[in-house]
Order: C-alpha cells, then structure tokens, then sequence
C-alpha cells in the first residue's frame, strides 16, 4: 500500500474514533446533568404527612403527631394541608408549634392552627387574640373537604405572604389581618405536627411541606 492509502487509512481510523467519543459523550452528558442536579432535586422539597386515626367514640377525638418538615436555605414556600371527610356535626384540626407531652391539651405551645368545627373553618394561634372563622361553601353537606394555607417566605425563612384556599377555592377569615398574623408567625421555632380528628371525623390527614422557588428541569 502506498504512502496514500496509509494517509487515507489513519485518517478513515482518525474520524471513527472521533465520531465513536461524541457517541458515548452524548450518552454520558444526561448522566452528568443528572448527577450535578441531584443536590438541588433532593432540597426542592421537604414534607410531613400526618393521619389522625378515627375517634373510638362519637363525640371522643384522636390524635397523631409528627415532627416539623426539615427547613432548607432555598425554601420559598410553605403549604400546610388539612383534609377530611367532614360534616355538619364533626371536627378535625392541624397544630403547629412545639413538641406536646402526650396529648394533653397545652394551648401556649399551638402557634398556629386550622381546622374544621361542624360546618366552618377556623384558624387560631398562641399569639392570635380569637379564633377567627370562616363560612364553608354548603356547610350542611358531608363531603371530603380541604383547606391549604400557602405562606411565602423571604431567604431568611421569615414569612411575608399567606394566602388561605377551601376546597380550592380562596377564602377570608373575618377579621383575621395578614399583616398582623406575618408579624409573629415563625415557623423556624416549630418542632412537631398534630392532627386532631373529632366526633365522627374520618380520613383525617394534614401536610406540612416547605418547597424551593424554582423549575425542576430533566434532561433525558
């Protein structure tokens, strides 16, 4: 073969291997993507579920609790969730604050709580001067009903905006004022979740989540 064909041979060789490496870069890059994206994607969220067993009696009350959702520096939101099965004659609360003894009753540790009372919903606080409540939509039917509270918050954790949906759709505590309720929220104090379910309250579950401000982009 002469010096021709060699020089076409190494440079035939010369693109194979080339054309071989982008194959298998191409191959690798979502692999690499992924595995760089990996710590932001495990600190997008973080969450609690609680699910309070139902009262032995029909006008007892059960409970269940938890410990608060881990924060981290790129939270933006918190979401709490209550959810049940609710009717004109029960009741089902999330609390939020300190870690309780048991069960026993101990209001100076529920910094902030939501719930449903036979027919409305309500929200009340170590810090808040009454509970407030608010009008459910055909409160005499007995229905699965939701009520989620959505509060921003800044880089430091602390919160500046709340907004309060029922069954999807907003809904104002009469009398309740944003401004003051921001002033002392401080979920960074909290240690545990409890849900309480009264009366004949049944499928009873709340959750606490804290989620980045972002978009969570996969590349395949």
């Amino acid at each position: 073969m002469g010096p021709g064909g060699i020089s076409r041979l190494s440079g035939f060789a010369f693109f194979s291997t080339l054309i071989s490496m982008l194959s298998k870069s191409y191959v690798m890059l979502p692999v690499v993507v992924a595995a760089c994206a990996l710590p932001h994607i495990a600190t997008a969220a973080s969450s609690v579920r609680v699910e309070a067993p139902p009262p032995v009696t029909a006008d007892g009350e059960a409970h269940a609790a938890k410990p608060m959702p881990e924060f981290f520096p790129t939270a933006r939101t918190m979401k709490i969730t209550l959810s049940l099965d609710a009717s004109p004659s029960n009741g089902a609360e999330v609390a939020l604050g300190g870690a309780w003894q048991g069960y026993l009753p101990e209001p100076g540790k529920v910094a902030l709580a939501l719930g449903w009372d036979r027919g409305e919903w309500h929200i009340r606080g170590d810090r808040l001067r009454k509970r407030f409540t608010a009008a459910a939509l055909n409160p005499s039917s007995a229905v699965p009903r939701t009520l989620t509270a959505r509060v921003r918050l800044d880089p430091d954790g602390v919160p500046v905006g709340a907004v309060f949906r029922a069954d999807g759709k907003p809904v104002i505590f009469q009398g309740l004022e944003a401004d003051a309720l921001l002033a002392w929220l401080d979920p960074g104090g909290w240690g545990e979740v409890r849900v309480t379910a009264r009366g004949g309250a049944a499928n009873v579950s709340a959750e606490v989540r804290y989620a980045a401000d972002g978009s969570l982009i996969i590349v395949r």
